[in-house]
Protein backbone atom coordinates (compact mmCIF):
# COMPACT_ATOMS: atom_id res chain seq x y z
CA UNK A 1 0.00 0.00 0.00
CA UNK A 2 1.50 3.35 -1.20
CA UNK A 3 1.78 6.29 1.61
CA UNK A 4 -0.19 9.42 0.82
CA UNK A 5 0.61 12.96 0.64
CA UNK A 6 -0.91 15.85 1.61
CA UNK A 7 -0.18 19.56 0.99
CA UNK A 8 -0.69 21.93 3.56
CA UNK A 9 -0.27 25.57 3.58
CA UNK A 10 1.08 27.05 6.47
CA UNK A 11 2.05 30.19 8.48
CA UNK A 12 4.44 29.20 11.20
CA UNK A 13 7.76 27.68 10.41
CA UNK A 14 7.42 24.09 13.15
CA UNK A 15 6.76 22.18 10.06
CA UNK A 16 8.52 24.12 7.72
CA UNK A 17 11.97 23.32 9.70
CA UNK A 18 10.68 19.80 10.56
CA UNK A 19 11.35 18.59 6.65
CA UNK A 20 15.02 19.25 6.70
CA UNK A 21 15.54 16.30 9.49
CA UNK A 22 13.74 14.50 7.18
CA UNK A 23 15.83 15.05 4.23
CA UNK A 24 19.45 15.86 5.79
CA UNK A 25 18.88 12.55 8.57
CA UNK A 26 22.67 10.89 8.74
CA UNK A 27 24.77 13.49 6.31
CA UNK A 28 27.61 14.47 8.03
CA UNK A 29 28.38 17.68 5.93
CA UNK A 30 24.92 19.28 6.17
CA UNK A 31 24.73 21.66 8.38
CA UNK A 32 21.63 23.21 9.96
CA UNK A 33 20.95 27.02 8.43
CA UNK A 34 19.83 28.96 11.35
CA UNK A 35 16.52 29.33 11.99
CA UNK A 36 16.28 32.84 12.92
CA UNK A 37 17.69 33.19 9.37
CA UNK A 38 14.87 31.49 7.55
CA UNK A 39 12.43 33.31 9.43
CA UNK A 40 13.56 37.11 9.13
CA UNK A 41 13.34 35.94 5.33
CA UNK A 42 10.08 34.74 5.43
CA UNK A 43 8.13 36.98 7.04
CA UNK A 44 7.37 40.06 7.93
CA UNK A 45 10.77 40.80 9.15
CA UNK A 46 11.66 40.85 5.77
CA UNK A 47 11.60 44.62 3.83
CA UNK A 48 10.43 42.85 0.43
CA UNK A 49 7.41 41.44 2.13
CA UNK A 50 4.31 43.55 1.69
CA UNK A 51 2.17 41.27 3.14
CA UNK A 52 0.69 39.92 -0.16
CA UNK A 53 3.69 38.87 -1.30
CA UNK A 54 4.36 35.06 0.23
CA UNK A 55 3.25 31.94 0.50
CA UNK A 56 5.13 28.66 2.67
CA UNK A 57 3.46 24.97 2.10
CA UNK A 58 4.52 21.62 3.21
CA UNK A 59 3.65 17.82 2.03
CA UNK A 60 2.26 16.15 4.82
CA UNK A 61 3.15 12.00 4.97
CA UNK A 62 0.06 10.53 6.38
CA UNK A 63 -0.80 13.50 7.84
CA UNK A 64 1.89 13.77 10.22
CA UNK A 65 5.06 13.58 8.78
CA UNK A 66 6.60 16.72 6.81
CA UNK A 67 8.05 15.36 3.93
CA UNK A 68 8.89 18.37 1.86
CA UNK A 69 8.74 22.23 1.97
CA UNK A 70 8.32 25.16 0.10
CA UNK A 71 8.24 28.88 -0.22
CA UNK A 72 7.17 31.44 -2.86
CA UNK A 73 7.32 34.98 -3.29
CA UNK A 74 7.34 38.55 -5.06
CA UNK A 75 9.84 41.28 -5.18
CA UNK A 76 7.04 43.65 -6.19
CA UNK A 77 9.16 47.04 -6.10
CA UNK A 78 12.24 44.88 -7.82
CA UNK A 79 9.68 43.55 -10.49
CA UNK A 80 8.83 47.12 -11.68
CA UNK A 81 12.10 46.94 -13.35
CA UNK A 82 11.99 43.50 -14.97
CA UNK A 83 11.18 43.27 -18.80
CA UNK A 84 8.73 40.28 -17.72
CA UNK A 85 6.41 40.09 -14.29
CA UNK A 86 8.50 37.01 -12.07
CA UNK A 87 8.17 35.51 -9.26
CA UNK A 88 10.53 33.19 -7.05
CA UNK A 89 10.72 30.59 -5.66
CA UNK A 90 12.89 29.09 -2.48
CA UNK A 91 13.59 26.96 0.45
CA UNK A 92 12.34 23.86 -1.43
CA UNK A 93 13.42 20.40 -0.10
CA UNK A 94 12.12 17.12 -0.15
CA UNK A 95 12.68 13.68 0.43
CA UNK A 96 13.58 11.66 -2.98
CA UNK A 97 9.60 11.55 -4.25
CA UNK A 98 8.26 12.72 -7.09
CA UNK A 99 5.24 13.30 -6.08
CA UNK A 100 6.33 15.02 -2.85
CA UNK A 101 7.96 17.49 -5.24
CA UNK A 102 4.88 17.30 -7.66
CA UNK A 103 2.72 19.27 -4.91
CA UNK A 104 4.91 21.46 -3.94
CA UNK A 105 5.91 23.21 -7.38
CA UNK A 106 2.64 22.79 -8.54
CA UNK A 107 1.31 24.69 -5.34
CA UNK A 108 4.01 27.87 -6.13
CA UNK A 109 3.68 27.94 -9.61
CA UNK A 110 -0.10 27.96 -9.52
CA UNK A 111 -0.38 31.34 -6.89
CA UNK A 112 2.27 32.96 -8.64
CA UNK A 113 0.77 32.42 -11.88
CA UNK A 114 -2.55 33.43 -10.52
CA UNK A 115 -0.46 37.08 -9.35
CA UNK A 116 0.28 37.07 -12.75
CA UNK A 117 3.66 36.18 -13.04
CA UNK A 118 4.94 35.08 -16.16
CA UNK A 119 7.85 33.59 -15.26
CA UNK A 120 9.57 31.91 -11.98
CA UNK A 121 12.96 31.72 -11.03
CA UNK A 122 14.12 29.26 -8.21
CA UNK A 123 15.62 28.00 -5.90
CA UNK A 124 16.65 31.88 -4.85
CA UNK A 125 16.11 33.83 -1.78
CA UNK A 126 13.13 36.39 -0.78
CA UNK A 127 15.11 39.37 -0.97
CA UNK A 128 18.96 39.86 -1.37
CA UNK A 129 20.83 38.15 -4.05
CA UNK A 130 23.87 37.87 -1.42
CA UNK A 131 22.82 34.53 0.09
CA UNK A 132 20.77 31.11 -0.73
CA UNK A 133 20.82 31.50 -3.97
CA UNK A 134 20.99 28.62 -6.40
CA UNK A 135 20.91 25.02 -6.39
CA UNK A 136 24.33 23.50 -5.80
CA UNK A 137 24.73 21.48 -8.74
CA UNK A 138 28.56 21.33 -8.36
CA UNK A 139 30.85 20.60 -5.19
CA UNK A 140 29.65 18.74 -2.30
CA UNK A 141 31.18 20.00 0.23
CA UNK A 142 30.41 21.23 4.15
CA UNK A 143 28.03 24.37 2.77
CA UNK A 144 29.50 28.04 4.14
CA UNK A 145 27.56 30.34 6.06
CA UNK A 146 24.16 31.21 4.30
CA UNK A 147 24.96 28.53 1.58
CA UNK A 148 22.40 26.20 -0.21
CA UNK A 149 23.42 22.55 -0.16
CA UNK A 150 21.00 20.04 -1.11
CA UNK A 151 20.63 16.71 -2.26
CA UNK A 152 21.93 15.67 -6.32
CA UNK A 153 18.40 15.03 -7.10
CA UNK A 154 16.76 18.23 -6.37
CA UNK A 155 18.63 19.09 -10.29
CA UNK A 156 16.83 16.08 -12.16
CA UNK A 157 13.46 17.29 -10.02
CA UNK A 158 13.81 20.82 -11.08
CA UNK A 159 15.12 19.96 -14.70
CA UNK A 160 12.00 17.38 -15.41
CA UNK A 161 9.91 20.31 -14.98
CA UNK A 162 11.43 22.51 -17.60
CA UNK A 163 13.23 24.77 -15.50
CA UNK A 164 16.12 25.68 -17.66
CA UNK A 165 19.26 26.98 -16.02
CA UNK A 166 19.43 30.57 -16.10
CA UNK A 167 22.24 32.17 -13.64
CA UNK A 168 25.33 30.82 -12.30
CA UNK A 169 26.68 31.20 -8.84
CA UNK A 170 30.10 30.42 -8.16
CA UNK A 171 32.45 30.20 -4.77
CA UNK A 172 35.88 30.39 -5.02
CA UNK A 173 37.89 29.00 -2.19
CA UNK A 174 41.42 29.88 -1.22
CA UNK A 175 44.05 29.36 1.01
CA UNK A 176 44.65 31.82 3.20
CA UNK A 177 48.64 31.41 4.58
CA UNK A 178 48.83 30.65 0.05
CA UNK A 179 47.79 34.41 -1.15
CA UNK A 180 50.40 36.34 -2.73
CA UNK A 181 51.14 38.55 -0.05
CA UNK A 182 54.74 40.33 -2.07
CA UNK A 183 53.03 41.09 -5.28
CA UNK A 184 49.61 42.28 -3.06
CA UNK A 185 52.48 44.25 -0.78
CA UNK A 186 53.69 46.05 -4.01
CA UNK A 187 50.90 46.78 -5.86
CA UNK A 188 49.33 48.47 -2.88
CA UNK A 189 52.38 49.92 -2.18
CA UNK A 190 52.43 51.93 -6.21
CA UNK A 191 48.20 52.35 -5.44
CA UNK A 192 48.60 54.29 -2.40
CA UNK A 193 51.73 56.76 -3.97
CA UNK A 194 50.37 56.83 -7.30
CA UNK A 195 46.30 57.51 -6.31
CA UNK A 196 46.46 58.69 -2.47
CA UNK A 197 44.09 55.94 -1.90
CA UNK A 198 44.30 54.30 1.31
CA UNK A 199 41.95 51.32 3.45
CA UNK A 200 40.59 51.89 7.09
CA UNK A 201 39.04 48.53 8.51
CA UNK A 202 35.26 48.67 10.26
CA UNK A 203 35.17 50.18 13.80
CA UNK A 204 33.47 47.81 15.95
CA UNK A 205 32.84 50.96 18.37
CA UNK A 206 30.95 53.56 15.84
CA UNK A 207 29.40 50.78 13.01
CA UNK A 208 27.34 53.87 11.73
CA UNK A 209 29.61 55.73 10.00
CA UNK A 210 31.10 52.05 8.72
CA UNK A 211 27.55 51.44 7.61
CA UNK A 212 27.33 54.99 6.00
CA UNK A 213 30.68 54.38 4.15
CA UNK A 214 29.45 51.08 2.89
CA UNK A 215 26.60 52.29 1.66
CA UNK A 216 27.73 54.58 -0.02
CA UNK A 217 30.08 52.75 -2.26
CA UNK A 218 27.99 49.80 -2.47
CA UNK A 219 25.44 51.79 -4.18
CA UNK A 220 28.22 53.57 -6.29
CA UNK A 221 29.82 49.77 -7.28
CA UNK A 222 26.61 47.92 -7.84
CA UNK A 223 24.10 50.78 -9.50
CA UNK A 224 25.30 49.38 -13.55
CA UNK A 225 24.02 45.72 -12.49
CA UNK A 226 20.68 44.53 -13.33
CA UNK A 227 18.24 43.87 -10.09
CA UNK A 228 20.06 46.40 -8.28
CA UNK A 229 18.57 47.73 -5.41
CA UNK A 230 20.51 50.88 -3.75
CA UNK A 231 20.91 50.41 0.20
CA UNK A 232 21.18 53.23 2.94
CA UNK A 233 22.93 53.36 6.22
CA UNK A 234 20.35 53.08 8.29
CA UNK A 235 19.51 49.73 6.34
CA UNK A 236 22.56 48.24 6.54
CA UNK A 237 23.17 49.30 10.01
CA UNK A 238 20.69 46.33 11.59
CA UNK A 239 23.14 43.84 9.59
CA UNK A 240 26.12 45.09 11.19
CA UNK A 241 24.89 44.98 14.65
CA UNK A 242 23.49 41.62 14.66
CA UNK A 243 26.53 40.80 13.08
CA UNK A 244 28.75 42.72 15.96
CA UNK A 245 28.95 39.33 17.65
CA UNK A 246 31.24 37.12 15.74
CA UNK A 247 32.47 40.32 13.83
CA UNK A 248 36.32 40.43 13.07
CA UNK A 249 37.82 43.37 12.04
CA UNK A 250 41.19 42.24 10.24
CA UNK A 251 38.73 40.90 8.29
CA UNK A 252 37.10 44.21 6.82
CA UNK A 253 38.26 47.09 4.86
CA UNK A 254 36.92 49.96 3.14
CA UNK A 255 38.86 51.87 0.73
CA UNK A 256 38.46 55.72 -0.13
CA UNK A 257 39.95 58.26 -2.23
CA UNK A 258 42.07 61.04 -1.86
CA UNK A 259 39.11 63.30 -1.14
CA UNK A 260 38.21 60.80 1.61
CA UNK A 261 35.16 59.43 -0.56
CA UNK A 262 34.21 55.53 0.00
CA UNK A 263 34.94 53.80 -3.03
CA UNK A 264 35.25 50.41 -2.67
CA UNK A 265 34.35 47.95 0.40
CA UNK A 266 35.14 43.95 1.20
CA UNK A 267 33.93 42.34 4.12
CA UNK A 268 34.22 38.73 5.19
CA UNK A 269 33.23 36.79 8.81
CA UNK A 270 34.30 34.17 10.12
CA UNK A 271 32.64 30.79 8.76
CA UNK A 272 30.09 30.16 11.28
CA UNK A 273 28.86 26.92 10.16
CA UNK A 274 32.64 25.60 11.18
CA UNK A 275 31.41 26.14 15.07
CA UNK A 276 27.36 24.67 14.44
CA UNK A 277 28.13 20.80 14.85
CA UNK A 278 25.38 19.82 17.40
CA UNK A 279 23.21 22.87 16.91
CA UNK A 280 20.46 22.24 14.59
CA UNK A 281 20.13 25.71 13.63
CA UNK A 282 18.93 26.69 17.03
CA UNK A 283 21.05 29.13 18.84
CA UNK A 284 18.44 28.87 21.91
CA UNK A 285 19.50 27.76 25.95
CA UNK A 286 20.62 24.28 24.24
CA UNK A 287 22.80 25.53 21.07
CA UNK A 288 24.31 28.59 22.25
CA UNK A 289 26.69 28.10 24.39
CA UNK A 290 28.12 25.27 22.12
CA UNK A 291 27.94 27.40 19.41
CA UNK A 292 30.28 30.49 21.52
CA UNK A 293 32.55 27.96 22.76
CA UNK A 294 33.77 26.80 19.83
CA UNK A 295 33.55 30.42 18.31
CA UNK A 296 36.04 31.27 21.43
CA UNK A 297 38.30 27.82 21.43
CA UNK A 298 37.91 26.06 18.48
CA UNK A 299 41.06 26.57 16.41
CA UNK A 300 40.16 24.98 12.88
CA UNK A 301 38.73 27.70 11.53
CA UNK A 302 37.55 29.69 8.44
CA UNK A 303 36.25 32.94 6.20
CA UNK A 304 33.95 33.50 4.47
CA UNK A 305 33.19 36.86 1.93
CA UNK A 306 29.98 38.53 2.73
CA UNK A 307 30.60 41.37 0.40
CA UNK A 308 32.72 42.96 -2.24
CA UNK A 309 32.52 46.04 -4.52
CA UNK A 310 34.88 49.00 -6.06
CA UNK A 311 33.14 52.18 -7.68
CA UNK A 312 33.53 51.33 -11.49
CA UNK A 313 35.97 53.95 -12.48
CA UNK A 314 38.35 52.68 -10.00
CA UNK A 315 38.09 49.37 -10.86
CA UNK A 316 41.50 49.23 -12.88
CA UNK A 317 43.52 51.17 -10.49
CA UNK A 318 44.49 48.75 -8.14
CA UNK A 319 41.76 48.72 -5.45
CA UNK A 320 41.48 45.21 -5.17
CA UNK A 321 45.20 44.26 -4.31
CA UNK A 322 44.97 47.84 -1.88
CA UNK A 323 41.94 45.99 0.39
CA UNK A 324 43.65 42.70 0.28
CA UNK A 325 46.82 43.85 1.35
CA UNK A 326 45.24 45.72 4.62
CA UNK A 327 43.33 42.63 5.37
CA UNK A 328 45.99 40.30 4.96
CA UNK A 329 49.01 42.55 6.77
CA UNK A 330 46.46 43.64 9.60
CA UNK A 331 47.24 42.88 12.83
CA UNK A 332 50.88 41.35 12.35
CA UNK A 333 49.17 39.10 9.52
CA UNK A 334 46.48 38.01 12.14
CA UNK A 335 44.56 36.62 8.92
CA UNK A 336 46.52 34.14 8.24
CA UNK A 337 47.55 32.61 11.37
CA UNK A 338 43.73 32.46 12.21
CA UNK A 339 41.83 31.30 9.38
CA UNK A 340 42.33 27.98 6.92
CA UNK A 341 40.20 29.25 3.77
CA UNK A 342 38.60 31.58 2.68
CA UNK A 343 35.38 31.46 0.83
CA UNK A 344 34.17 33.85 -1.79
CA UNK A 345 30.53 33.08 -2.74
CA UNK A 346 28.00 34.16 -4.98
CA UNK A 347 30.54 35.27 -7.61
CA UNK A 348 28.24 35.53 -10.59
CA UNK A 349 29.87 33.20 -13.60
CA UNK A 350 28.89 36.07 -15.89
CA UNK A 351 30.51 38.09 -13.85
CA UNK A 352 34.50 37.61 -15.58
CA UNK A 353 36.39 40.45 -14.66
CA UNK A 354 35.50 39.68 -10.87
CA UNK A 355 35.73 35.41 -11.46
CA UNK A 356 39.35 36.63 -12.66
CA UNK A 357 39.83 38.79 -9.97
CA UNK A 358 39.45 36.31 -7.29
CA UNK A 359 41.54 33.56 -9.47
CA UNK A 360 44.54 36.11 -9.45
CA UNK A 361 44.53 36.24 -5.44
CA UNK A 362 45.13 32.22 -5.61
CA UNK A 363 41.35 30.83 -5.41
CA UNK A 364 39.74 28.21 -7.34
CA UNK A 365 36.39 27.83 -7.90
CA UNK A 366 35.75 25.03 -5.66
CA UNK A 367 31.39 25.06 -5.99
CA UNK A 368 28.82 25.88 -8.53
CA UNK A 369 25.09 27.06 -7.33
CA UNK A 370 22.67 27.12 -10.34
CA UNK A 371 19.56 29.53 -10.33
CA UNK A 372 16.69 28.03 -12.87
CA UNK A 373 13.86 30.08 -14.42
CA UNK A 374 10.72 28.73 -15.94
CA UNK A 375 7.76 29.93 -18.31
CA UNK A 376 4.37 30.34 -16.47
CA UNK A 377 2.70 31.42 -19.34
CA UNK A 378 3.26 30.53 -23.23
CA UNK A 379 5.03 33.19 -24.95
CA UNK A 380 7.40 34.03 -22.11
CA UNK A 381 11.04 34.69 -23.45
CA UNK A 382 14.63 36.12 -21.62
CA UNK A 383 18.04 36.17 -21.94
CA UNK A 384 19.78 33.43 -19.66
CA UNK A 385 23.12 34.87 -18.60
CA UNK A 386 26.84 33.87 -19.98
CA UNK A 387 27.84 30.67 -17.96
CA UNK A 388 31.48 29.75 -17.89
CA UNK A 389 32.54 26.14 -18.41
CA UNK A 390 33.32 23.82 -15.10
CA UNK A 391 34.79 20.43 -16.46
CA UNK A 392 37.08 20.54 -14.32
CA UNK A 393 35.50 21.37 -11.22
CA UNK A 394 35.68 18.55 -8.91
CA UNK A 395 31.91 17.42 -7.85
CA UNK A 396 32.69 16.32 -3.88
CA UNK A 397 30.91 13.48 -2.32
CA UNK A 398 27.16 13.74 -1.17
CA UNK A 399 27.01 12.92 2.40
Amino acid sequence: MSNSYQLKEVTGFSQFHAVLKEVYRGNKQYVYPLQGDIEGILSAKNNSYDGTNLKLWVVLEEGKRPVGRIAAFIDRERNKELDIPLGGLGFFESIENDQVAELLFEAAEGWLRAEGMHAVDGPINFGERDKFWGLLTKGWYRPVYQETYNPPYYQRMFEDRAYVPHEQCLTLRGVVAEFPVERLAGLAGKVREEYGLYTKQIDKNNLPTAANDFATAYNAAFNHLPYFKPLTGEEILPTFKEMKPIMDPHLTSLAYDKNDEPIGMAGLIPDINCFMKGVNGKLNWKGLPRFLYRLKFQKARNCKCVAFGIVNRYQRMGVYPLMIDAMFQSGNQHNSKTYKYVDLATIRGHNAVMVKTCQKMGTKIHREHTAYRKALVEGAKWDAFAMIDLGEVGMGNYG
